[in-house]
Order: structure tokens, then sequence, then C-alpha cells
């Protein structure tokens, strides 16, 4: 009985032309694409660029010479200064057939790839074969995530509390946006895993919206009353997306409210504001996603316009683990973790 030859090697565009079959036959998110009026060819066309992105690795699996898997990996190298591990995230894991192909290339991974520490990996709530594969290979399981969109046209300003300013942000708002946000966002995959400590991770999303303030892609609106910062939201175009699908799209990545100041209506006249904004500057399609645990989240997003297009979930991989506790001062960023314990 002939064997097959299964053969790992570096994702390479030309003997790997297949890949785009993989991404067309990938049928999780199909209802997603159906809500943003994108063709399966257009995403096909956009997923294939990331492959190419600064900072991706892909690695393809091969039997007798044709393409059965790939998987890819994203460096996360704010995060990995954070947490003092070399961090990566799976943006893609794409195979034929059932789970053992890909659980062959995570395990490939965290074998072969001495460099990787730490694994995020995000997929479609219905692709059970992933998630089956992910389990195999000692993945946790840290959350579920709720997508959500809705298409623009221009239209008239919303009208908003007579005491509220809605305005973008300038440099001396910033001090009060990262209090808000480091006592705000309790509801994430970092919160939720046992690994993580808890003030590890309220200061990783300090640093995220720090990492916003100076970057093109990124506008941030402030909300003020009587002189104070209130609340704020992140709102980012996807360029790369429009270069190469056409269509202009955006997304509204975090919203935070001071806790003296919520359920008076703040959130929705943020995200009214933010959604008026994309519109005015062309944005055609505004997605958003929040944990399916958010509840007050998931209340607004509804309550301002947007549905539910597709759901995820989210696991973790601690291939290295910290091994001590390591305190955080109020504007301490960790820059190394020491010692790190094998985690199986």
């Amino acid at each position: 009985m002939a064997m097959s030859r299964l053969v790992f090697a570096p994702f390479d565009p030309i003997r790997d032309r297949e890949v785009r079959r993989l991404f067309k036959e990938y049928p999780h998110k199909d209802y997603q694409l159906k809500r943003m009026g994108v063709s399966k060819e257009s995403m096909a066309d956009y997923l294939e660029t990331t492959l190419r992105a600064p900072g991706v690795q892909s690695i393809a699996l091969s039997d007798d010479g044709k393409l059965v898997g790939l998987i890819a990996l994203q460096a996360l190298p704010w995060m990995s200064e954070h947490f003092g591990l070399r961090m990566y995230a799976v943006p893609h894991l794409l195979a034929e057939g059932g789970p053992l192909v890909r659980a062959r290339l995570l395990r490939y991974v965290m074998e072969e790839l001495h460099e990787v520490d730490f694994l995020d990996c995000r997929i479609a709530v219905d692709d059970v074969y992933s998630a089956q594969a992910l389990e195999a290979a000692g993945f946790r399981y840290v959350g579920t995530e709720v997508y959500l969109g809705q298409s623009l046209a221009p239209h008239g300003p919303p009208e908003m509390p007579p005491d509220l300013e809605i305005r973008k942000s300038v440099r001396a708002d910033r001090r009060q946006m990262l209090e808000i946000a480091e006592d705000t966002h309790v509801h994430n995959r970092f919160a939720y895993d046992p690994i993580i400590q808890e003030n590890l991770a309220r200061s990783l999303y300090r640093r995220l919206v720090e990492n916003c303030f100076d970057q093109e892609q990124f506008t941030v609106l402030v909300a003020r009353s009587r002189g104070a910062v209130e609340g704020f939201i992140v709102c980012k175009l996807n360029n790369t997306f429009y270069q190469v699908v056409g269509k202009r799209t955006g997304s509204l990545d975090f919203v935070a409210v001071r806790p003296g100041t919520r359920n008076r209506g703040l959130g929705a006249a943020l995200n009214r504001a933010a959604l008026h904004m994309m519109a005015q500057d062309g944005v055609e399609y505004v997605a958003v996603r929040t944990l399916a645990s958010n509840y007050p989240a998931l209340r607004i997003t509804f309550n301002t316009g947007f549905a539910i297009t597709s759901t995820s979930l989210h696991f973790h991989r601690w291939i290295h683990r910290p091994k001590t506790a390591y305190h955080v001062g109020e504007n301490a960023i960790p820059r190394n973790i020491a010692r790190f314990a094998q985690s199986g």
C-alpha cells in the first residue's frame, strides 16, 4: 500500500497557489460576507494579501505535492513586550477534511518554531474541526466573540445630550482616557485567561488605547462634560481592504465610559457620533466585535443599528508560561519575565 508523503514548508505563493481554493472553500463566514456585500472572490483576494503582511509567517502542509493545509502566524510585538513573551496570533488555520491536518499544523508550530511562546487563535463558532484540533493541541478556551455590522449612508448629525460635547481627542485628553481604559475594560479574553494576572490584563488595554493615538488609521472621539473626559471611542479605517476589494470599511475598536457616568446613554451617543463621522468620510460598512458576555455593549450596538453577522471562539495556548508573580505599578509596563516553565 502506497504511503502519502506529508511535507511542511514555508508558504510559497507560486508553489502554493491552491491556497486561494482553501480560502474560497471556507464556509463559515458566508453570512458575514453577504451582509457586507462582498463576494468570496474579492475576499479571497484580500486574504491572500494578509499572507504577505509584515510580521506574518505561514507554514504550508502538502500531501504528495498537493496543498492540504496552511497555518499563518502574526507577530504581536507590543503585546510581546508587555508580557515579556514572544506572542503570535493565528489569523488563518485552513485545511481539507477533518481535524487531523489542522492538529498537525498546530503541533508543527509548537514543536518546531522555538521562537513561539504563546498562540492566540480565533475560529468561527461552527468550525468544529478547528475547535477539535485546538483542543487536541492543548489550547484553552477563553471566550466567545460576537461580530456585528451595519451599512452606512450619509445622514444628519445625531442628537446629543445638552451637557455633552463629543469631538476628536487632543493630547490633553489622553491621561483621563487611559485611566478610563484601565478601569473599565473587564470583558476581554485576557481577563478570562487564568494564566494571566489581573493587573497585567488591565494594563494591557491601557497600552492598546495608547497605541492608537498616533496611528493614521485610527480616530479617537472623546465625550466631555463639565470639563472632564467621561468616555471615548476608537474608530479604525481598513485602508488595505479598500485598496484590494474597493469597499470602504471601518470598525469601532474600543469604547469606554467612566463607571460613574454609565447608564445615561453616553455609550450610545459615542457610537452614533462615530458612525456619523465615518459616514461623512465615505465609509460604507462598519463592524464591531465584543465578547458574548458583554451584555451592556451588545445592548448599545443593537440600539445603534448593528446586527450580528458571525460568532467566533477564542483560544489561547501558553507554550511557555510566566513562572513568577510580576507586580505592575500604575504607569509601569513589564518588559521581561525572566523565567519560563514548560506548560506541556
